[in-house]
């Protein structure tokens, strides 16, 4: 063997930034096994063409390939990369990757429009803003906010969303329906979902897209909501009250503040006056 067309383990290890012992691993799983070995030193060399073995294998461990199945995209003689299965496992992995980053955008982002609301609330004392429809499950329930029952049934919620293979969503809390002379009273977490879901799914619904008022209190009864909002609940129209904990830019644990919302009348209905 011609040791002078080929490289040293330092070497490898220089050219790529991988410690030594890391090569030394991957010939250990036999998915960088040196191209010659000296009988009597036992040092290992390298071809040149191995360093892009070790920038596809720590390309592997940058998109969370185990190194274990790194083996599959190379040939048995490991001079041999199968770049077009690695190609597709890594286009699958980064994919999964950017979505999983969006998502925790998108939660990130609905936790800063809360504190940019809590800070409106505090100059103003109430707001009114349009929110969209948002699926969830409920269950129903009478009590307060912060009790035993409640988060049990809360907790029941998000078991049954991790049943359904779905993602729960922001909002979790108590909803109240006011429907003519009825009112229904639930506690609720929203549901996250590419698909729509089954409209037999036990305890499905929607809370409604409308403009609400938003303010914040320490109460925790949305049945007070009479007396939060007393010339809305006053008025006829189908209206929804919803209550939350709210995550302030700095939170108290041991003093929760509750975002109650109430839905106003349609623009251009007649209750809209």
């Amino acid at each position: 063997m011609d040791k002078t067309k080929l490289i040293s383990i330092g070497t490898l290890a220089r050219f790529t930034g991988v410690h030594i012992k890391s090569l030394r691993y991957y010939d250990k799983l036999g998915i960088l096994p040196p191209a010659y070995v000296d009988p009597v030193s036992g040092y290992r060399y390298y071809s040149v063409f191995q360093i892009h073995v070790v920038d596809t294998i720590q390309l592997c461990v940058e998109l969370g390939i185990p190194l274990k199945q790194f083996s599959d995209f190379v040939g048995e003689d490991g001079g041999q990369i199968h770049f077009g299965k690695l190609l597709a496992r890594g286009t699958e992995l980064a994919g999964a990757k950017i979505r999983s980053i969006q998502e925790r955008l998108y939660f990130l982002h609905q936790m800063q429009e809360e504190f940019d609301r809590g800070r409106a609330l505090r100059q103003t004392g109430t707001i009114e803003a349009a929110v969209p429809e948002k699926p969830c499950l409920t269950l129903p329930y009478d009590g307060p906010h912060n009790s035993l029952e409640y988060f049990k049934g809360i907790t029941l919620l998000f078991e049954k969303v991790d049943e359904m293979g779905v993602k729960p969503g922001y909002d979790l809390g108590v909803v109240m329906f006011c429907r003519g002379e009825e009112t229904k009273r639930y506690v609720f977490l929203t549901v996250e979902s590419d698909k729509p879901l089954p409209a037999d799914t036990p305890g499905l619904c929607s809370l409604p897209a409308a403009k609400y008022r938003f303010l914040r209190t320490t109460e925790e009864d949305i049945g007070k909501a009479s007396q939060l909002f007393p010339d809305l609940l006053a008025r006829p129209y189908d209206k929804t009250v919803i209550e939350v904990e709210s995550i302030l830019e700095v939170s108290d644990m041991s003093a929760p503040i509750y975002e109650v919302r109430c839905s106003l009348p349609a623009e251009g209905s007649p209750q809209d006056a």
